[in-house]
């Protein structure tokens, strides 16, 4: 047992070794020190805080971690993030800026966002893309939809997804519906056949994909009904041709016979 005893507290001396060897103290270069004209490889090698204000570049007063690698001869080791010490002295967002390669300097400071400033009504950024999990609602608290807008949306093109796109109208096998039929439903239901009501639009809105599909269908059998009219024009000014001709044929023969 006491051998026991002696292995374990060897084990745990070894282990308390080890962690006091690892941990790394972050040095405080005290108050208002830095300065935006200082090269990013001078933090090389260095894990350090600094109070900071914006006479010397930074964005406002705040608090800056800034270090990097090894190489304290390159500038794209380093790196500087910046805390801002209140919303009136800094704002909400903090920023990052990191040291450019083959000793550029420093990049623009780049502002990042959490969920405790993302959704400020000041606050502006960009991305370029965003991959969003659940929902997004512009002007809408609650949204119910992946997106979901409360205002105007402008765009130069939007691209929808629609079901099966209504070509099947022009199919051999498919029944035309006959107009006078078409006539009796809408005195019936006030509305097309295949239509949404007027109600439902109101209290559903608006499916722009389903809509488009239901209009183009609409519009093909309009056509087909135009074509089959045309048809039957076509057909009865054959027809009337035809009568007048032997109309006049017919006079000819009466007017040649009273002269005789």
């Amino acid at each position: 047992m006491k051998k026991l005893n002696v292995v374990v507290l060897g084990i745990a001396c070894l282990f308390y070794a080890k962690a006091s060897y690892a941990q790394t103290a972050i040095n405080t270069t005290g108050s208002y020190v830095w300065n935006t004209a200082d090269l990013p490889r001078v933090f090389n090698g260095k894990l350090q805080l600094s109070f900071v204000r914006g006479t010397e570049g930074f964005p406002s007063y705040g608090t800056v971690l800034g270090g990097g690698g090894f190489t304290s001869a390159q500038d794209g080791a380093a790196f500087q993030m910046y805390f801002p010490y209140s919303e009136i002295h800094g704002g909400k967002v903090p920023k990052l800026r990191l040291g450019l390669y083959n000793n550029q300097g420093w990049s623009d400071w780049q502002s990042f966002y959490t969920s405790a400033n993302a959704n400020n009504v000041d606050t502006d950024w960009t991305a370029k893309k965003v991959y969003v999990v659940d929902k997004i609602g512009i002007g809408v608290q609650n949204p119910t939809e992946k997106l979901a807008v409360n205002g105007k949306i402008r765009a130069t093109e939007i691209k929808v997804d629609s079901g099966p796109w209504p070509d099947f109208v022009f199919e051999e096998d498919y029944k035309l519906t006959q107009l006078k039929d078409v006539e009796t439903f809408i005195k019936e239901n006030k509305h097309l056949p295949g239509v949404p009501k007027a109600k439902e639009i109101e209290e559903d809105g608006l499916s722009l994909g389903e809509m488009n599909r239901i209009l183009m269908q609409k519009v093909e059998e309009l056509t087909l009904h135009l074509i089959n009219k045309d048809k039957e024009i076509s057909q009865l000014k054959e027809t009337n041709t035809d009568q007048y001709t032997e109309f006049s044929k017919r006079l000819s023969d009466i007017e040649k016979a009273l002269k005789k």
